[in-house]
């Protein structure tokens, strides 16, 4: 298929003009791309309210006080299957 609306253009006509060239989109990721996603991470969590999250949580759990009991129940019998896989 040959692109008559612009050949020399190295997007497609759906992208936007800022988007980044799949050429230079390997310098995004491997372990550099990693690494500069995890001090991101860092840095959303510094500036994260814990107590306030803390509080929210535990208004909706005792709001759906069902949900949070049939979660547990289900992680309890998942790590009992789990554990009996392992333990053959």
């Amino acid at each position: 298929m040959v692109d008559n609306v612009n050949p020399s253009s190295q997007f497609h006509p759906y992208q936007p003009e800022r988007s980044i060239p799949q050429a230079d989109r390997s310098t995004a990721g491997g372990l550099g791309g990693f690494r500069s996603k995890i001090d991101a991470l860092g840095g959303r969590l510094r500036n994260t309210d814990v107590r306030s999250q803390l509080d929210k949580a535990r208004t909706v759990a005792r709001s759906n006080s069902g949900m949070v009991l049939g979660g547990l129940a289900a992680l309890v019998i998942g790590a009992g299957l789990m554990r009996k896989r392992a333990m053959r």
